[in-house]
C-alpha cells in the first residue's frame, strides 16, 4: 500500500470503509469518506470535495452537443446483463451513484448527451471494442491533457471479471499505461476473434524507428488466473500466425521503485492548463506573485478543493539562495508556510501543490532561503536548530561571492592554501598584488573554467586592496585600506605617525600595493572549515547535477538539538532533488555533511619551515621545536575522528534513509588507514536494506579534493583523473546525479569496498563481506 501511495502521491485518500487508511501515516485532514465528496440533491448549502461533473457536462453541451451533428455520436451508457459484472462494467464505462439524492448525476448525463443504452455481454463488448465508443468515464477526462510517460506497446489484460483484485489491478494499470484493454476470461469465447484481429492489426513497424523494431501487443494475465491455465488460454484465444505473439504471465510491480538500469516507471501527468512566467526578486526580499490557473468551465463558487495548481520553481538569479527543492512529504506536509494567509503547499515529485478555492485569486509567496526553509522543517519535526559559528562563515563565503559560480573562484588547492596562508600571517595579513595575482593565475592557467578566479575574488570582496607603507620610525610595514590613506599615516607596529612618501610614492622600498583577505576569508583554519563546506555544497549544486539536472536547497553548518543534552553539529544540510526532463522529478534526498580541510602529514624536513610560515614562530625557535620532534613521528591528527562518525550515525538514526557525506580537501592517498576503517564501518552499517522504507539505511558518500576542486562535471573530472576513476565514471555516466549510486562508487574508490551488488550477493550466500 505504501508503494502505491509513493507512486501516485495522492492529494487525498477516499476510504471505501472508515478506518482503512489507519496506520498509513497519511494526514487525517486529507482522508475523506464517500459522504464528504458528493453534494446531495436538495442540500445545496453543504459543500463537498472536488469539481462537480455537472460543470463539465454543461460546458460540453453548450459547446458541442446541443447542435445537430453530421455523424451520430458514439456515447454509450452500459449496464451489464448479469449483476456479477457490475464492477467490471463500472471500471470500463463508469457508473453513477444509485442513491435517490445522488441520482441527479445520471439524469444530467442522460439529458446532456442522450447516450445509447447498452445491455452488456460478451458479444456486445466485442462489438463496442471493434467500433469504438465514448462513455461517461471518457467524458470525465474532457479538457484534461494526459501525458503518458511509458513506452509500452498496447496490452490486452486478461482478468476475472468477478474478482475485485483483478479489477483494481486493471484500474491501476490503465492509470499508468496508455492503451490497456480488459478481456474478461468469462467472455473469451466472444472476444477471441477481436483479440486476434487486434494483435494482427497492431503488428507494424514502430514509427520513426529505422532499425526494424515492431509494435507487438502484449497479452497480460491477471494474478487470479491460474498459472496452469495460461498456456492453453493463450494458445486458443490469442495466438496468431504472424510473429506478433507476446505473453506476460505476471503483473507489473507498480508499487516498487524502478531499478536504475530500467526505464523509470512514472504515473502520467494530467494538466488542464499551463503557464510559465518570470518573477523578478529583490535582493532584500525574496517574494513572488502570480495568478492561479483554473478550469474555464468551472462555476465561480462550489465545492472545496475543486482543482489543484502545481508550481515548479527554478532559480535563475545565480545567487543560489532561494529554496527550490523540498522534501516530498505528501503524506504529512512540512514545507514552510511561505504562502501568506494560506495553508502550506504539498510537496511532491510533480511540484508544489496548492488548492485554490476561488477563481482569479492571486498568490503571494515569500520565498525562504535554504537555511530558513530547513530550519522550519526541522522545527516542524520537533528539532531546534541554529547556525553554528562555522556555518555562519560558510554562509558568508557563499553570499559574499554571489553563489556557487563565485565559489568556483577558489576551487583549487593552491588558491585555498594561498587564502589561508594570508589569513595566518602574524603581522600583516596581506599579499603583494603581483604575488597574489600570479599565484592564482599560475594555479588556474590550464583550466578554462577558472581563468576569472582572480577577478572574481577581487571584485566580489573576498580581498580588499590597500597599500603597504614602510614606517620611517621603526622600518616595519603597515597595510592600510584605500579609504584611510592620507598625508600622515600611523604605524601599526610602533603606533607613531609617519609621513606618506609623497616624493617617491612608487618606490618599492617605501610602498607596495597589496591585497588583504577580509570578512569570512580572514578567519583562520581555512575560514573555520568554510572553504571545504562551501565547495562541498557547490559539488552537489553544480558539479554532480551537471549544472541543471538537480535542484538543491542548502543550509550551512547547523547545531541540532536532537534530545536533552544531545547537540549534534552538521557542517551542511541539503535537500537534493534530481530533475526529470519529462514527467515527475525524483524524490528529494536529505543529505548531512561533515566537511574537513587539509590535514596533511608533514615531512620532518618541513617542520621548522611550516612553523615559521603558519604560526609566525621565529626561525631559531622553530628549529629548536623541530629538533625536539626529530626522534618522534610528527603527524597532524586525522581529519575524521570517531566523534565525527558517531555524530553522523546519530543523524542517520534520527532521519532514516538520509545520505551521509564525508568531504575533505585532501586527496585520497592522504586518508589514513584509521580514517578509512572508521568510515568503512559506518558505510557497511548504512548499506543494510530497510524493508519498510524500500531503500538502504544510510548511503555514505566520500568526497576528496578530486571532487571538491572539480571544474565542471564529475564525469569529466574522473575521466581526466584516469585509472579506476575513469572506469567508474564511465560506468555511471548518465546516473552520476543519483546520490545513492555515487555512494556506491566512492565507497569502491576511497574505501576499497566491493560494489554494493557484489556485497549484497555475498551476504545472501552467507559469505562474510570484505
Amino acid at each position: 500500500m505504501n508503494g502505491y501511495l509513493d507512486f501516485f502521491e495522492p492529494d487525498f485518500i477516499v476510504e471505501a470503509e472508515p478506518g482503512l487508511a489507519g496506520g498509513l501515516g497519511f494526514d487525517t485532514a486529507r482522508v475523506l469518506q464517500y459522504s464528504d465528496i458528493l453534494t446531495r440533491e436538495g442540500d445545496w448549502n453543504r459543500n463537498g470535495h472536488g469539481l462537480n461533473v455537472l460543470d463539465l457536462y454543461s460546458n460540453l453541451y453548450r459547446n458541442e452537443f446541443q447542435f445537430a451533428r453530421r455523424h451520430e455520436h458514439d456515447i454509450v451508457d452500459a449496464a451489464p446483463e448479469e449483476q456479477a459484472y457490475t464492477g467490471f462494467s463500472a471500471c470500463l464505462f463508469g457508473a453513477f451513484p444509485k442513491e435517490p439524492d445522488l441520482a441527479y448525476f445520471n439524469r444530467a448525463f442522460a439529458d446532456a448527451f442522450d447516450p445509447k443504452k447498452v445491455s452488456l455481454n460478451g458479444g456486445r463488448l466485442a462489438m463496442l471494442y471493434g467500433s469504438g465508443f465514448t462513455s461517461a468515464l471518457h467524458l470525465g477526462h474532457s479538457e484534461i491533457e494526459v501525458q503518458y510517460h511509458d513506452h509500452h506497446d498496447p496490452a490486452l489484460f486478461v482478468l476475472d471479471a468477478h474478482q475485485p483484485r483483478d479489477l483494481i489491478d486493471f484500474w491501476n494499470l490503465r492509470a499508468v499505461r496508455r492503451h490497456v484493454i480488459p478481456v474478461p476470461v468469462q467472455w473469451l469465447g466472444d472476444l477471441s476473434g477481436f483479440c486476434k484481429e487486434f494483435i494482427t492489426r497492431n503488428f507494424r513497424p514502430l514509427p520513426g524507428n529505422p532499425h526494424g523494431v515492431m509494435i507487438r501487443v502484449n497479452v497480460m494475465f491477471a494474478r487470479s488466473i491460474p498459472t496452469a491455465d495460461i498456456e492453453q488460454l493463450h494458445r486458443e484465444n490469442f495466438h496468431v500466425d504472424v510473429d506478433a505473439n507476446v505473453r506476460q504471465d505476471w503483473y507489473p510491480s507498480i508499487w516498487r521503485p524502478s531499478p536504475r538500469f530500467t526505464v523509470r516507471a512514472m504515473r502520467p501527468t494530467l494538466s488542464g492548463a499551463q503557464k510559465t512566467f518570470d518573477s523578478p526578486i529583490a535582493t532584500e526580499k525574496l517574494e513572488i506573485r502570480f495568478e492561479c490557473l483554473h478550469p474555464g468551465f468551472a462555476e465561480e463558487f462550489g465545492n472545496n478543493n475543486r482543482w489543484a495548481n502545481v508550481i515548479k520553481l527554478r532559480d535563475w538569479t545565480l545567487r543560489d539562495q532561494v529554496a527550490t527543492a523540498f522534501p516530498c512529504d505528501y503524506k504529512k506536509p512540512m514545507a514552510p508556510y511561505f504562502r501568506l494567509g494560506s495553508a502550506r503547499p504539498l510537496a511532491t515529485t510533480e511540484g508544489l501543490i496548492i488548492f485554490p478555492q476561488f477563481k482569479n485569486v492571486p498568490e503571494h509567496w515569500e520565498m525562504p532561503d535554504g537555511t530558513a526553509a530547513i530550519n522550519a522543517w526541522l522545527q516542524a519535526s520537533g528539532i531546534k536548530a541554529a547556525l553554528s559559528d562555522a556555518g555562519r562563515a560558510t554562509q558568508q563565503i557563499i553570499q559574499t561571492l554571489g553563489g556557487f559560480a563565485g565559489v568556483a573562484s577558489f576551487a583549487h588547492p593552491e588558491i585555498v592554501k594561498l587564502l589561508n596562508e594570508i589569513s595566518r600571517r602574524p603581522i600583516s595579513r596581506s599579499a603583494h598584488h603581483h604575488e597574489f595575482r600570479n599565484r592564482i593565475q599560475d594555479a588556474t592557467r590550464d583550466d578554462a573554467w577558472k581563468r576569472s578566479s582572480f577577478e572574481t575574488l577581487v571584485e566580489r570582496n573576498a580581498v580588499e586592496l590597500g597599500l603597504e607603507l614602510k614606517c620611517t620610525k621603526c622600518s616595519s610595514w603597515t597595510w592600510s585600506p584605500l579609504s584611510q590613506l592620507g598625508y600622515e599615516m600611523k604605524c601599526g607596529m610602533c603606533f607613531r605617525p609617519f609621513p606618506f612618501p609623497i616624493s617617491d610614492p612608487s618606490a618599492s622600498s617605501k610602498s607596495r600595493w597589496a591585497y588583504r583577505v577580509i570578512g569570512p576569508f580572514a578567519l583562520p583554519d581555512y575560514a573555520r572549515g568554510g572553504y571545504s563546506a562551501s565547495l562541498s555544497i557547490r559539488f552537489f549544486s553544480k558539479i554532480l547535477s551537471g549544472h541543471d539536472r538537480a535542484a538543491v536547497t542548502w543550509s550551512a553548518g547547523q547545531e541540532l538539538d536532537l534530545a536533552l543534552n544531545n547537540k549534534i553539529e552538521a557542517d551542511f544540510i541539503l535537500w537534493y532533488q534530481r530533475k526529470q526532463s519529462f514527467g515527475n522529478d525524483y524524490p528529494t534526498e536529505l543529505v548531512f555533511g561533515e566537511a574537513k580541510s587539509f590535514r596533511m602529514t608533514l615531512p620532518k624536513s618541513k617542520v621548522a619551515e611550516t612553523l615559521v610560515a603558519e604560526l609566525g614562530i621565529n626561525k631559531s625557535e622553530a628549529q629548536r621545536v623541530a629538533e625536539v620532534l626529530r626522534k618522534d613521528v610528527f603527524r597532524v591528527k586525522d581529519a575524521f575522528v570517531p566523534e565525527d562518525i558517531e555524530r553522523m550515525k546519530a543523524l542517520a538514526i534520527r532521519f532514516p534513509g538520509s545520505v551521509l557525506v564525508f568531504s575533505t580537501m585532501k586527496q585520497a592517498d592522504e586518508l589514513s588507514k584509521d580514517e578509512i576503517d572508521l568510515i568503512s564501518d559506518l558505510a557497511i552499517w548504512g548499506r543494510e536494506y530497510v524493508d519498510e522504507r524500500r531503500q538502504t539505511r544510510a548511503p555514505v558518500i566520500i568526497l576528496t579534493g578530486t571532487e571538491l576542486f572539480a571544474s565542471f562535471s564529475l564525469h569529466e573530472t574522473w575521466k581526466r583523473k584516469g585509472g579506476r576513476h575513469a572506469q567508474l565514471g564511465e560506468a555511471i555516466r548518465g546516473h552520476a546525479d543519483n546520490v545513492r549510486v555515487l555512494a556506491d562508487m566512492t565507497q569502491q574508490l576511497y574505501l576499497g569496498m566491493p560494489p554494493y551488488v557484489t556485497w549484497l550477493e555475498a551476504r545472501r550466500r552467507g559469505v562474510p563481506p570484505t
